[in-house]
C-alpha cells in the first residue's frame, strides 16, 4: 500500500511538472502582437464517447485510458535533416514579359516531440529552412533567398471525466504560398507571418450529449507593405457545437460560429460573419472516417455591404495499414478577397493528399489542391468595381528511397497554375528538385 501511494504521489508530481512546462510553451509561442489574423479549419475534439472530430486537422483524440507514466517510447524525439538542389522556372512571379528561371539550393531541419499520459497528450514540431537562388531575382525588392520556419503545438488534457481541454498552435514565417492553409495570396509574394491558434473545451453532459466550445485566432502579416495594405488582418472566431451520439459510429452536430475580421491598415475592409450549420461525424470502420457541415453564412462588410451564401465543408480520412493514407477536404464559402480591388469572394476549394509505400524502401507522396474563386463586384463611392473569376491549381509529387534505415535520397516536382479573368493575374510555375535526407 505504501508503495502504491508513493507511485500515486510521483504520478501527480509528474503531471504538475508537465502542465507547468506546457503552460510555459504556450506563453512563449503565442502569436506576437504584430501578427494579423485564418478561420481555423480544424474541427472540435470529440468526447471519448463521440465519433471522430469534424476535420482531419483536428487535434488527436485522447488515447484509451491506460496505466503507466506514458504512452510513448523512451526516446520520443525525432529529427529530420534535408538538403536539396533544383530549378524554379518563375522566381520573378510573372507571366507577362520574360519569366525568370533560376537554380536553387535549400536546406531544412525539423524536429518532433511527443509526450503522453492517461490524462494529457502533447505533440510539438518545429522546423527551420532556407532556399538560396543562384541567379539574382529581378523582382523589385525581392531577396535571393527564401525562409521557411514553423512551429506546431497540440495539447489535450482531460481535466475531469466529463471535461476535456485542448489547444493547437501553428506559427510560420515563410515565402511560399500554402494551398492547404487556404489563406493569403496564391503566388510567392515575399516573406509573410501566419498563425492559426485554437483553444477549446468539450463537456460531456450525458453519455450521448456533449458540447464543444472554441475560440480561434488567425493572423496574417506580409513583409511587403503593398500586399499587407489590403491583406494583413486578424480573424477571431467563436464557435459552439451541440453534439448528439445518435449511433455508436455517428454523431449529429448543430453548430454556430461568429467571426470578426479586422484589417490592420484599412478598417473599411473589416467584416462580421454568422454561420448556422448542421452536420455529422461518422466512422465507417476503424480505418475510414468522415465529417460533414452544411448551412448558411451571413457576412456584413464595413464598406461593401452584406452578403449571404450557402456554406459547406467536408472531409474523408482513410488509412490502410502502414502502407497507405489518404485525406480529402472540400469547402464552399465566402472568403476574404486577398486582392486590393475586391474584398469578398465565393470560393469552392478541394484538396487531396496521400502517402503510399510502394516497397519497404520506396515511399511516395502526392498533394493536389484546386480553388475556384468568384470575386464579387460592388459599388465604391458610387463607382462600380467589377468582379472576376479565377481558378488555381497546385500539385506536388515526391519520392523517397531509403538507402539505409536513417539515410535516403528523394526527388520531387511542384506545379502551380492560376487562370484569371483579371488582366495580368495569370500565373504558372514549375519546380524540380532532388536531394538527400537523414531521419532518426
Amino acid at each position: 500500500m505504501a508503495l502504491s501511494q508513493g507511485n500515486m504521489r510521483n504520478d501527480a508530481a509528474h503531471s504538475r511538472s508537465f502542465l507547468i512546462f506546457a503552460a510555459i510553451l504556450i506563453c512563449l509561442f503565442s502569436p506576437p502582437i504584430r501578427a494579423i489574423a485564418q478561420e481555423a479549419l480544424a474541427g472540435s475534439i470529440s468526447s471519448t464517447s463521440s465519433a471522430t472530430a469534424s476535420s482531419p486537422t483536428s487535434p488527436t483524440a485522447l488515447p484509451t485510458e491506460q496505466t503507466g507514466t506514458g504512452i510513448f517510447s523512451r526516446l520520443p524525439f525525432k529529427l529530420s535533416i534535408s538538403v536539396r538542389g533544383g530549378y524554379d522556372d518563375n522566381v520573378s512571379n510573372s507571366n507577362f514579359g520574360a519569366k525568370q528561371g533560376s537554380g536553387y539550393t535549400s536546406g531544412s531541419v525539423a524536429a518532433t516531440y511527443e509526450f503522453g499520459s492517461p490524462r494529457t497528450r502533447l505533440n510539438l514540431e518545429a522546423g527551420v529552412g532556407a532556399t538560396y537562388y543562384w541567379d539574382t531575382v529581378r523582382t523589385a525588392g525581392a531577396n535571393n533567398y527564401d525562409l521557411n520556419d514553423y512551429l506546431s503545438l497540440s495539447l489535450v488534457h482531460k481535466a475531469t471525466p466529463r471535461l476535456t481541454l485542448n489547444a493547437t498552435t501553428y506559427l510560420s514565417y515563410q515565402s511560399e504560398p500554402d494551398f492547404s492553409l487556404a489563406q493569403g495570396v496564391n503566388r510567392r509574394s515575399g516573406n509573410y507571418f501566419f498563425t492559426s491558434d485554437k483553444f477549446g473545451a468539450v463537456y460531456l453532459w450525458s453519455p450521448r450529449f456533449s458540447t464543444a466550445t472554441s475560440y480561434s485566432l488567425t493572423a496574417l502579416n506580409y513583409d511587403d507593405s503593398l500586399i499587407g495594405q489590403f491583406d494583413d488582418r486578424f480573424e477571431n472566431t467563436f464557435g459552439n457545437e451541440f453534439r448528439f451520439l445518435m449511433w455508436r459510429t455517428t454523431t449529429v452536430v448543430a453548430e454556430y460560429r461568429l467571426q470578426v475580421v479586422s484589417y490592420i491598415h484599412d478598417s473599411n475592409r473589416d467584416s462580421l460573419s454568422h454561420y448556422f450549420l448542421g452536420g455529422l461525424d461518422h466512422t465507417f470502420n476503424p480505418r475510414f472516417s468522415g465529417s460533414l457541415r452544411a448551412g448558411i453564412q451571413f457576412i456584413d462588410y464595413e464598406q461593401a455591404g452584406s452578403q449571404s451564401s450557402p456554406y459547406f465543408d467536408g472531409s474523408l480520412n482513410y488509412v490502410l495499414g502502414k502502407q497507405t493514407s489518404v485525406g480529402w477536404t472540400t469547402r464552399y464559402s465566402i472568403e476574404q478577397g486577398d486582392v486590393a480591388s475586391n474584398q469578398g469572394r465565393k470560393t469552392f476549394r478541394t484538396g487531396l493528399n496521400g502517402n503510399h509505400d510502394f516497397t519497404p524502401r520506396i515511399r511516395g507522396s502526392v498533394g493536389i489542391y484546386y480553388a475556384h474563386d468568384d470575386y464579387q463586384g460592388f459599388n465604391e463611392f458610387g463607382a462600380p468595381v467589377p468582379g472576376f473569376i479565377e481558378d488555381s491549381v497546385d500539385m506536388s509529387l515526391s519520392l523517397r528511397y531509403s538507402v539505409t534505415r536513417y539515410f535516403g535520397v528523394e526527388a520531387g516536382y511542384n506545379y502551380t497554375d492560376v487562370s484569371s479573368d483579371s488582366a495580368f493575374r495569370d500565373y504558372s510555375r514549375n519546380r524540380y528538385w532532388a536531394g538527400l535526407n537523414v531521419s532518426f
